[in-house]
């Protein structure tokens, strides 16, 4: 799927007429930094979603109690 615009829909990935695919950033849900998905300290499956931690402190946190960091 195409748009005049130079953006393009190719399997769920938006590339904006670059080269290259934008990656979608992600939010630490124990302390709510901005986190790549490719630089993560740490990820983990929760529920059948992947949640992504800046920090292994945070991972720790978060497997201590998921349920407090997951809405």
């Amino acid at each position: 799927m195409s748009a005049n615009d130079g953006t393009s829909l190719d399997d769920g990935r938006i590339t904006f007429g670059l080269d290259h695919e934008i990656e979608a950033v992600q939010r630490d849900p124990v302390c709510g930094m901005e986190v790549l998905p490719a630089t993560a300290a740490a990820i983990e499956a929760y529920q059948g979603l992947d949640y992504y931690f800046c920090s292994r402190a945070c991972k720790d946190k978060f497997d201590a109690d998921p349920a407090q960091y997951v809405g």
